[in-house]
């Protein structure tokens, strides 16, 4: 058997000259990865160094010397053609504002990128994709490249709940939300071009069968985890007994990051270690998983070296990270400050996670026991001010936490100074009021729809105080329930009074009398923001349902609507302290006799709302950190 292995790079798999071109074989699966796949692959390409090795690419030859079937790598060959569509479709947009237009050698630049994405993604001299998928998605991915890459602006067709067009979708926000500038765009461009891969290049399809099941005998490929047991194993046992007593400290490890029955999840156990590293270890920028592994190797051997148990210690600090991420099967001390750390598991805080673990472990020492409920709320209103404003970058979060981290670990401080270095942090990288009251005057939803649902949720515990909810109706805001597909979804879902998706021409007349032809811009100006929103458990119910129905009101409008089961109101009149600024209560309007949902009313309702958020989530103080 001939086996060819070569090292490529990711700019030499989509080349901008030469006819290469992959085809998926129709025996394999259809387009599969899910977003936290997707977002890992993302993460990794802005985090890690240049030229980072993401695996193989295991192909068949054929007559053709540029043609190949893809036997092994399909996934990941895949998302890549699919964030090189992402950045041409970011760059266009970007092309287009009047500010970049002014610049001409960046708009130079920019339109050179798309020219060489284009390039990359067709095979030369014809408008057919270096990259031939099976037929279930080869129309999707057709579609998205003929939206994206032609001359016009990009009108991509709805395809539903299909799932090449989903994980495109959030391919795309990711690029929307992480990376903010023309430049930033253009640098992740740059690194996605270096990624490394082992392509094997073998003559037919026995032969690549061979190979593959040869790849996978064992399982997955030899991780950061499994090297790093090893290394504990070949270490630890010298210093610290047998490696049977290692590997049983091990196990314990990993088990505080394993479901009911299931294995050790390592992406959680990477996280933990990688953050561990930034929390206790590191002095210079965060850790990536290129370096992981050789700087772990210096820590063991330093511990061991000192007659320290490094295991014993990473048990003590795990066991915190399990309870910062959700995933301790004990309950904290502190029902409030648990409370917290949900509220910031929610608002998506993992650049805080090193300084969380270092507070939280190191917290008696530091004197600080009394003070992690306010360290906790000053983080909470950070990061919703963050996720609506978009300021700071996501990618300067995180360097300033371990900046901050280590002014406490370097300076020794405890108690209320340790508080005060926090606050000053987050106060100086905190958008002002006057910028954070100007998002909450645009669309939030679309920026950042969890914390857009957190936002929700607490204003309705904390200014309405759930008048929905009794002994008799538990507060249910925070259940899940699962669907069909297996996977837990939230019980209360966000509503948008004015729906979203193509309007019905009820709710054209009523947002654009005598104009309708203008409705699709009024929504789409409208339609996520704050004063639009409210929380109901019966979403796919409400859909397109005009505001208010004379005929069959209970069945047919969004405010009368009735659960079937109970007959209980469960649209808009269900309840909520939210819907009560539905109408218009200062002008004598009462929800029950509303008949039209308008503009106005989203203004109105958009002040109202926007002064509880205001209130809710100030800039910390420093003076209230004293």
């Amino acid at each position: 058997m001939k086996i060819t292995p070569e090292t490529k790079k990711v700019y030499e798999l989509f080349p901008i000259q030469g006819k290469r071109c992959y085809a998926i074989p129709t025996y394999q699966r259809n387009y599969s990865w899910k977003n936290e796949q997707i977002e890992q692959l993302f993460t990794d390409v802005l985090e890690e160094g240049r030229g980072y090795y993401i695996g193989n690419l295991l192909v068949t030859d054929s007559s053709d010397k540029d043609a190949f079937d893809v036997i092994d790598g399909q996934q990941r060959l895949t998302t890549i053609s699919l964030f090189y569509l992402a950045m041409a479709h970011e760059l266009k947009e970007y092309k287009r504002q009047p500010s970049i237009k002014d610049d001409e050698d960046l708009c130079d630049e920019i339109a050179g990128k798309i020219q060489d994405i284009k390039r990359q993604l067709r095979l030369p001299g014809c408008q057919e994709p270096r990259i031939s998928l099976l037929p279930h998605d080869q129309k999707i991915y057709r579609d998205l490249m003929e939206s994206v890459l032609s001359t016009k602006k990009d009108q991509v067709k709805r395809w539903g709940n299909r799932i090449l067009s989903r994980r495109y979708e959030f391919i795309c926000s990711l690029f929307e939300e992480v990376l903010t500038t023309p430049r930033e765009l253009l640098d992740y461009s740059d690194k996605l071009n270096e990624l490394e891969v082992l392509q094997i290049e073998v003559p037919d399809i026995g032969d690549a069968f061979n190979v593959f099941s040869s790849l996978n005998s064992k399982g997955l490929p030899l991780t950061l985890i499994d090297l790093l047991k090893g290394e504990f194993i070949s270490v630890g046992s010298n210093g610290a007994g047998s490696a049977e007593k290692v590997l049983a400290q091990w196990e314990k490890l990993t088990e505080l990051f394993a479901a009911q029955d299931a294995d050790a999840d390592n992406r959680l156990v990477t996280q933990f270690l990688l953050n561990n590293y930034d929390a206790f270890e590191g002095t210079g920028s965060a850790i990536t998983k290129g370096r992981a592994l050789s700087e772990y190797r210096k820590v063991i051997k330093e511990h061991y070296h000192n007659h320290e148990d490094y295991l014993d210690i990473l048990l003590l600090r795990a066991k915190a990270f399990a309870q910062l991420t959700g995933n301790a099967a004990n309950e904290m001390d502190d029902h409030t400050l648990e409370v917290k750390i949900a509220a910031l598991q929610k608002l998506e805080s993992t650049q805080a996670l090193p300084l969380l673990l270092f507070l939280f472990v190191n917290k008696k020492e530091l004197g600080i026991v009394d003070y992690l409920v306010n360290i906790a709320d000053m983080l909470i209103s950070f990061y919703v001010r963050r996720n609506i404003t978009l300021t700071p970058k996501s990618s300067n979060i995180r360097s300033f936490m371990l900046s901050t981290l280590r002014e406490i670990r370097e300076q020794n401080l405890r108690g209320q100074d340790v508080v005060k270095v926090v606050c000053d942090a987050l106060v100086a990288h905190s958008a002002s009021d006057e910028i954070f009251a100007a998002s909450l005057d645009e669309g939030i939803y679309d920026k950042n729809k969890k914390t857009t649902r957190y936002v929700l949720i607490d204003i309705e515990r904390r200014k309405g105080h759930s008048p929905l909810f009794n002994k008799q109706h538990p507060d249910s805001l925070d259940d899940f329930k699962v669907k069909k597909n297996g996977k837990n979804h939230p019980r209360w879902s966000i509503e948008h009074i004015l729906p979203e998706g193509s309007l019905p021409s009820y709710w054209c007349s009523m947002i654009a009398p005598g104009e309708e032809q203008d409705a699709g811009e009024i929504q789409s100006e409208h339609v996520h923001r704050l004063g639009n929103l409210t929380l109901t458990p019966y979403n796919s119910e409400l859909g397109q349902k005009p505001f208010y129905c004379e005929d069959d009101p209970e069945q047919k409008s969004k405010r009368d609507y009735k659960a079937p089961d109970n007959g209980e109101y469960v649209g808009l009149r269900s309840g909520l302290f939210l819907n009560r600024s539905i109408a218009d209560e200062a002008a004598g309007e009462a929800l029950e006799n509303k008949e039209t949902w308008t503009v106005e009313d989203i203004d109105r309702r958009n002040e109202i709302l926007k002064r509880y958020v205001l209130e809710l989530y100030k800039v910390p103080e420093v003076n209230s950190a004293e």
